[in-house]
C-alpha cells in the first residue's frame, strides 16, 4: 500500500523531472555544438558579443537541476475529505482580452521548428505531437457503486474533445495564459475552452478542449459536476480535480513510476494551483483555464534516475476526471483526455513576449 501512494505521488512530477532533463541535457549539448562551430572569433556575429577577437568563448557553465517532493498521501484521492481542507477563495473573472498591440517579438528567439498548437498524430512522422485517445476504456473511473464496493469501471467518453496542446519554452513560464495572443495558433476565443496549463520551470505546457453545451454532455452526472465545479470556489475546487496519467508506450521503469493508470491524482494537495474563469456572454466566448503551478513544488533528485534519457520514447496519455464523492454524482466520466508522443523539446518554439499585465 506505501508503495503504491509512493508511485502515485511521484507521477505528477516524473512528467515535469523528464521534461527538465531532456531539456537541461539538449541545452548543454546545444552549447557544445555551438563552441565547436564558433571557435574562431571571425564566427562570432558583433551583435551577439564585442568581445575581443583573442577573446575565447566562455566555458558552459553547469547546471544543477532541482525539483517537487511531495508526500505520498497527499495525491491519494481516498484521503482527503472535502472536510479537511482549508479555506481558499476562488480567482475568476479577469478579462482575457489582449489590450493594445505592444507586443515584444524577437523572431530570432523563436527558434523551435514546432508550430503553435504542436502537430496533431500522426504528423511530423508522429513525434513531438498530440492525439486523443482512440479508446477512453484506458481511463479506469469511480463506478455506480464504487462508495460501497470500491469499483472502478472503465470510462465512458469525454464530454471535452481537445483542440490542441502548446509546448512553450521560456525562462518565465505565464499564468494565466490565456491572455497571451499566440497561445493555440492564436484560436482561442472561436469557442467555449477549457484548458490546463502546466507551469513547468522550463516553460507551458497548455492542452485546450472544446465546452460543449450542458445539454450536449454524455450524462447527466457530468454535466452536474461540472457545473458546480465552475461556480465553486478554490476550496471545492482544489478538492474535486484529478489527473489521471497512462503510460501507453514506453519504458518499464517509466511504467512502475507513473502507476498503473488506475489511481488519481487530486492535484490540488499536492501542487498549487490558480483558476481564471470566465463566463461565456453575448460577446464573448467562455474561458475555463487551471494554472497547475509545478515550479511551487520540489522535484526529488531520485525520480531524474529513473526517467532519464525516457522522454522521447514515451507516449503518455493524460485524463483530467471531476470527483464524483456523492452516490448522484457516480458514475465518474472522464471530462477530458489527450496524450502526446516523444516530445522533443528542443524543438519546441520560445513563447513571444508580450505584456500580459497591461492595463
Amino acid at each position: 500500500y506505501q508503495r503504491n501512494m509512493v508511485s502515485m505521488s511521484m507521477r505528477a512530477d516524473v512528467l515535469a523531472a523528464s521534461w527538465c532533463l531532456a531539456y537541461w541535457l539538449g541545452q548543454r549539448k546545444s552549447k557544445e555544438e555551438k563552441q565547436q562551430r564558433h571557435s574562431t572569433p571571425q564566427s562570432i556575429s558583433p551583435v551577439i558579443t564585442r568581445t575581443p577577437t583573442t577573446a575565447a568563448p566562455p566555458a558552459a557553465t553547469p547546471v544543477q537541476i532541482t525539483a517537487p517532493t511531495f508526500s505520498p498521501t497527499a495525491a491519494s484521492e481516498e484521503e482527503i475529505p472535502v472536510d479537511q481542507l482549508s479555506d481558499g477563495s476562488a480567482v475568476d473573472g479577469e478579462d482575457l482580452d489582449y489590450i493594445g498591440d505592444d507586443v515584444e517579438s524577437d523572431e530570432t528567439l523563436n527558434i523551435g521548428k514546432l508550430s503553435s498548437p504542436i502537430p496533431k498524430y500522426p504528423d511530423n512522422d508522429g513525434s513531438s505531437c498530440w492525439s486523443e485517445p482512440t479508446d477512453p476504456s484506458i481511463f479506469r473511473v469511480r463506478g455506480s457503486t464504487y462508495l460501497e464496493d470500491r469499483i472502478k469501471i472503465p470510462s465512458g467518453p469525454s464530454p471535452f474533445k481537445c483542440r490542441g496542446v502548446d509546448v512553450w519554452m521560456t525562462d518565465n513560464p505565464e499564468r494565466h495564459i490565456a491572455r497571451h495572443p499566440s497561445v493555440l495558433g492564436g484560436n482561442i476565443k472561436e469557442e467555449d475552452t477549457f484548458l490546463v496549463n502546466f507551469l513547468l520551470p522550463f516553460g507551458n505546457f497548455v492542452s485546450y478542449f472544446s465546452v460543449p453545451p450542458l445539454e450536449k454532455f454524455p450524462n447527466k452526472e457530468v454535466a452536474d459536476v461540472w457545473s458546480k465545479f465552475v461556480n465553486g470556489d478554490q476550496q471545492y475546487r482544489d478538492a474535486r480535480l484529478k489527473l489521471l496519467p497512462v503510460v501507453i508506450d514506453g519504458p518499464w521503469i517509466v511504467k512502475a513510476a507513473v502507476g498503473n493508470g488506475t489511481a488519481p491524482a487530486l492535484l490540488g494537495k499536492v501542487i498549487p494551483l490558480q483558476y481564471y474563469f470566465q463566463q461565456p456572454s453575448a460577446e464573448k466566448k467562455g474561458v475555463y483555464e487551471v494554472d497547475v503551478i509545478i515550479t511551487a513544488s520540489t522535484i526529488a533528485k531520485g525520480i531524474l534516475s529513473v526517467v532519464k534519457g525516457h522522454t522521447q520514447s514515451l507516449t503518455i496519455a493524460f485524463a483530467m476526471i471531476i470527483e464524483a464523492s456523492t452516490q448522484e454524482e457516480l458514475p465518474e466520466t472522464v471530462l477530458c483526455s489527450f496524450q502526446v508522443h516523444s516530445l522533443n523539446l528542443d524543438d519546441c518554439p520560445h513563447l513571444p513576449a508580450c505584456n500580459l499585465d497591461m492595463e
